[in-house]
């Protein structure tokens, strides 16, 4: 079974009351020692109202089983020392017959600690294996890629939403492997990918195998090709590159991964170190904090440029912080948007959800050319919003988002929407459109920016084909429909020297709509 080690029987269960005068502290000194990472996700469930811990003894089986027969092929000298399943409640339980029963939403999360000795190598520690924890409850927290994780706690099986967390151990893992695992556990968590498999992608056709060190550029990719992923990354430092000030900078791409569910990775130098001697470092990225009095939007005078005349407000303007695990510290963490300075980011990775061929980044700039191609269109109306639309496109201050959608949910989207009278699309239209979609797209919302941030709304959408790449030349080949005020506009066709025509068809959708903020 791939995911057996979190559904195997315990051995051994003990029921812990975490109400005062528990200690935190004590508890982790006693169990396994200083470790940052599993203090963490006891600080984390305290902070969600933690009343009970569950420590369950577990035999190694699936890819913990993998994950010794690995380390005993690498190291003659691998003992494993040690294997605890824990679980963090909001209810008191009192005993294992209670814990069977418990209340599945008291559940905070779950962790597999391991512990792995390597005489040879000094090494014997415990380690977080692998741990979700659920979402920080604050509604300016965004993760759109949580995933449901099964478990079996005590007599019982429980589900858990939230992000994979893994953590080195400095043996057959590092900081790049425990990343991918992270975000691609994540995208299929019943799956239950390997380190040795990651490791076999990473190194198949390398002599010298010695994943300690992590992985390379080219390794990660192919491990991103091996497990089926398809992905848009920049290499900072590599020579072939023009100068890395002519190359968008890492945080577009984090941002974009985010906003598609499907997480992103930055590998960074620390320190100030040189790029030929600079420890490296890298950590996945799968949500953002949302800041709707964020004065930066408004203040700048450069917005970002698609080109001479077509400019535009990324939505990521109002992102505070990126949120993600680095595997040294813990799970959850905010990392302010622009603090990893520019010139010590290496290497970015947007992941793209399953059927995307193009990056959101690229979504949003090929939105912006068609918005502009399609404003005469958008003209000759009495409606309010729909003149407040065309005022922003002309004055370039038009707030674009991309978020990767499915056609189901794009039309689950739309037909579910209400404006600020309260009116809702014709569902006959909405299911009209559906056989005209692809199978993915790419929703670009367009919103103005006093709607976009305090009222979490937007004035319409454009829509675009995620299965196809884009042309090196303007074209409509990717432009499924675009939807504003009072009117839906489909393609109709191309002249030969490229100018487009629409049918108009009318919406009952007069002003303004909720953005998307569904988990995907």
């Amino acid at each position: 079974m791939a995911n057996g080690h979190r559904l195997v029987h315990s051995s051994s269960i003990c029921v812990t009351s975490t109400d005062p005068p528990f200690s935190n502290f004590d508890f982790v000194d006693k169990q396994f020692g200083d470790v940052a990472s599993i203090r963490r996700l006891f600080s984390q469930a305290r902070s969600y109202g933690c009343r009970t811990v569950v420590i369950e003894t577990i035999p190694a089986t699936g890819v913990i089983a993998e994950d010794d027969a690995e380390l005993s092929s690498l190291f003659t000298d691998f003992a494993a020392a040690g294997l605890r399943r824990l679980s963090f409640w909001k209810a008191p339980i009192k005993d294992e017959e209670e814990l069977t029963s418990a209340d599945p939403a008291s559940l905070l999360g779950f962790a597999i600690l391991k512990r792995d000795s390597v005489a040879s190598r000094g090494v014997e520690a415990w380690y977080v294996f692998e741990s979700v924890m659920v979402k920080y409850p604050h509604k300016h927290n965004c993760v759109r890629g949580a995933s449901r994780f099964h478990v079996r706690l005590g007599g019982a099986e429980f589900d858990v939403s939230g992000v994979l967390y893994c953590q080195q151990n400095g043996l057959n893992k590092a900081c790049a492997q425990v990343a991918l695992r992270a975000l691609l556990g994540t995208r299929k968590p019943d799956q239950c990918l390997s380190y040795r498999q990651i490791n076999h992608w990473g190194f198949e056709g390398t002599a010298d195998f010695q994943p300690w060190n992590g992985l390379s550029v080219p390794q990660i990719q192919r491990v991103l090709r091996g497990a089926g992923e398809g992905f848009f990354d920049i290499d900072y430092t590599d020579s072939t590159e023009p100068d890395r000030s002519d190359l968008p900078p890492y945080q577009k791409f984090i941002y974009a991964g985010i906003e598609s569910g499907a997480g992103a990775l930055l590998g960074f130098r620390l320190g100030g170190e040189g790029i030929e001697s600079a420890r490296r470092h890298i950590i996945p990225f799968f949500g953002h904090t949302f800041n709707q009095d964020a004065w930066v939007p408004h203040a700048e005078t450069a917005y970002f440029h698609v080109g001479e005349e077509t400019r535009y407000l990324p939505s990521q303007a109002w992102a505070s912080s990126f949120i993600g695990h680095d595997d040294n510290f813990g799970s959850n963490f905010c990392v302010p948007r622009l603090y990893i300075d520019v010139e010590k980011a290496d290497y970015v990775v947007e992941l793209f959800r399953d059927g995307c061929a193009y990056s959101g980044d690229t979504a949003e700039a090929v939105a912006a050319d068609y918005l502009y191609s399609i404003l005469p269109e958008l003209k000759g109306s009495e409606l309010r919003w729909l003149h407040r639309l065309i005022a922003y496109v002309e004055q370039q201050k038009v707030v674009l988002r991309a978020i990767s959608l499915t056609s189901r949910q794009y039309i689950r989207h739309w037909r579910n929407a209400k404006d600020w009278q309260g009116g809702m699309e014709d569902r006959a239209l909405c299911q009209a459109i559906q056989p005209l979609l692809p199978r993915q797209l790419w929703m670009v919302e367009v919103s103005v920016p006093e709607l976009f941030p305090a009222n979490l709304r937007k004035v319409g959408e454009i829509v675009l084909d995620a299965t196809a790449l884009p042309g090196p030349e303007r074209d409509f080949r990717l432009f499924v429909c675009a939807r504003a005020p009072g009117r839906l506009l489909i393609l109709s066709e191309v002249s030969p020297d490229g100018v487009p025509s629409f049918f108009p068809v009318p919406s009952r959708l007069q002003s303004h709509t909720p953005l998307f903020r569904g988990r995907i």
